[in-house]
């Protein structure tokens, strides 16, 4: 699979009327920033820079770049028509929890940085490491981004229970991307679920929709249930629910 990355900013300013030079005053960045911002090379450019930009032009940071992936010839369940993750989104909610562990906790930031990064000097310096490691996302392929968005979610408190939970085993069909699976639950609250199902991190991503029919784990009444995967490992994937049962 392959991530190619297009800049939108230059058919943002056309439409908004402005020009290079108005830009370039709108933000303080130099000109040769402004003109990679409107090439290819805006995937190296770092979220301070889109961050300016995306606030002179009015538009969320998502907006300056269309990311398209190109499947290759060997098929994997991905490549099926709307099996598809957008990568825009996920890299949006990437962007998102990093700026939030920004404010709270950068040590771990510096210490994931430096996992990925896997340089023989790891780095110590943490008041750059939000921006470095943004510019490394970048380079990340959707599969990589993804694995990274499900860490991040879990350190972030986003997947944090709210609920108590208790063991529930029972039958789950469920949908993703359309296609109809089997799994079963092994424990259940009221705000979400863990289900079994093998490979699922071959099968499913992080942020996926799904569609469930589940046992009521108090009244026993089965019930079509809306959720978001927010968790994924090889034996199954934790789910939350859009509302609470």
């Amino acid at each position: 699979m392959t991530i190619k990355i297009k800049s939108t900013v230059k058919d943002l300013m056309t439409r908004k009327g402005m020009s290079i030079a108005e830009l370039r005053e709108k933000t303080g960045l130099p000109h040769i920033v402004i003109l990679n911002a409107c090439s290819e090379k805006i995937e190296f450019c770092g979220l301070n820079v889109l961050s300016k930009i995306a606030q002179a032009l009015g538009t969320p940071i998502k907006e300056l770049f269309d990311e398209d992936i190109i499947i290759q010839k060997k098929p994997t369940f991905k490549s099926q028509k709307g099996s598809e993750t957008s990568i825009s989104s996920v890299t949006e909610q990437l962007i998102q929890t990093v700026m939030k562990l920004s404010a709270t906790d950068k040590g771990k930031l510096i210490q994931k940085y430096n996992e990925l990064k896997k340089s023989p000097s790891p780095a110590s310096d943490i008041s750059n490491v939000t921006t470095h490691l943004v510019d490394l996302i970048m380079t990340m392929n959707m599969e990589e981004r993804c694995r990274l968005l499900g860490d991040f979610i879990s350190w972030s408190g986003q997947t944090k229970r709210k609920f108590s939970r208790k063991e529930f085993f029972r039958p789950v069909p469920f949908t993703v991307n359309g296609r109809l699976f089997h799994g079963s639950t092994r424990d259940i609250s009221m705000g979400g679920v863990f289900i079994e199902i093998k490979d699922a991190k071959k099968l499913f991503t992080v942020g996926d929709a799904i569609k469930m029919n589940i046992e009521h784990p108090e009244t026993f009444q089965h019930s079509n249930v809306n959720g978001k995967i927010v968790r994924i490992v090889n034996n199954g994937m934790g789910v939350c629910f859009n509302e609470k049962l």
